[in-house]
């Protein structure tokens, strides 16, 4: 009895954008893409005149803060 495989072209089990990433320079790559990403949401929340952000969560629940730990943790990462 062989296992089988689903198709696509149902329902997407990954988010919209989703790639599939092989081998360590692509991976590197994405985590340095990552990051640059990460920064430059937080970026102005940094500092003596740091900006607040408002923030909705998966549970619809807003948030405004400029503290940067709360802004990552609240992001679906």
């Amino acid at each position: 009895m062989a296992l089988r495989v689903p198709q696509s072209g149902g329902p997407q089990l990954f988010k919209e954008g989703y790639k599939n990433l092989q081998g360590l320079e692509e991976v590197i790559l994405r985590n340095i893409q990552a990051t640059k990403e990460m920064s430059e949401i937080t970026r102005t929340s940094f500092g003596p005149y740091g900006r607040n952000k408002m923030i909705v969560n998966h549970l619809d629940k807003l948030f405004v803060t400029n503290d940067a730990a709360t802004i990552i943790r609240e992001l679906e990462v």
